[in-house]
């Protein structure tokens, strides 16, 4: 069906948690704007923790990861 998550604020300061209740290993990640709206992401980080507290930003030869879309 039709959804999705949007935040109710535009701004930096947005995040999306996924919890997979283990670790798993993550071979890509895919966003798509929003039907009908110039609302879309432009940039963002991942984060990794085990335990939901401390979170890490994850890195690429040697350096933190950032996709520009």
């Amino acid at each position: 069906g039709a959804g999705g998550w949007s935040p109710s604020e535009s701004n930096h300061y947005q995040w999306l948690q996924v919890d997979f209740s283990n670790r798993k290993q993550i071979s890509s990640i895919a966003t798509q704007g929003r039907y009908s709206s110039s609302d879309w992401v432009t940039q963002y980080r991942m984060l990794y923790s085990d335990t939901g507290r401390n979170w890490k930003p994850y890195h690429q030869d040697g350096n933190v990861w950032v996709s520009y879309l």
